[in-house]
């Protein structure tokens, strides 16, 4: 049960309750809306991240997925497995993320979860975990790769102190289409 009631759809205005319903009515938004400039700018950041980046899907995706993890967020978790199946992600790199066992991944996927790793453990990617990652990503994908990780974090530590619970409702992943956005 979350720690704090989620705001009454009724005292909320119109803009704001379409809002929720456009973002699909999730339990981290419903609860962000306490702060509604606040959960507008989220919510672009995360239309801007997951619809319009330059990192392949794919790999970022397993980034959320491996933060999500690290954080012990189940809520994440949750959300973008199957935001990562409905993107097509091969059930054999969701299995190695889930077993711990990076064998499958693609040295490109690997590169980009030991920066992710590194931020989430220590506030920054180590020098030879973001010389690796260069050999891969343009500065533009390295900068996303950053934020992707910063806002997921940022995410897990919303969802976890606040107690929230995943929906009954399909998850986050029922939206998206089996295309990739590149």
């Amino acid at each position: 049960m979350a720690r704090i009631s989620y705001p009454d759809p009724d005292a909320q205005s119109d803009e704001l309750r379409d809002r929720l319903k456009r973002l699909g009515s999730l339990n981290v938004t419903r609860m962000m809306s306490h702060a509604e400039g606040l959960m507008s700018a989220y919510s672009r950041m995360a239309t801007e991240l997951l619809l319009r980046g330059k990192l392949d899907p794919v790999l970022r995706e397993l980034v959320i997925l491996r933060v999500g993890q690290l954080c012990g967020s189940d809520y994440e978790w949750h959300q973008h497995i199957s935001v990562a199946r409905a993107i097509g992600t091969e059930e054999a790199k969701l299995d190695a993320l889930q077993s711990g066992r990076f064998e499958k991944l693609q040295p490109e996927e690997l590169a980009a979860l030991r920066v992710a790793e590194d931020i989430q453990r220590s506030g920054k990617a180590s020098a030879e975990n973001f010389s690796a990652a260069q050999r891969w990503f343009s500065a533009e994908q390295l900068v996303e790769l950053v934020m992707v990780t910063g806002y997921y974090i940022m995410t897990a530590g919303f969802l976890q102190s606040f107690d929230i619970e995943i929906e009954d409702t399909p998850p986050l992943g029922a939206s998206f289409k089996a295309t990739r956005n590149k």
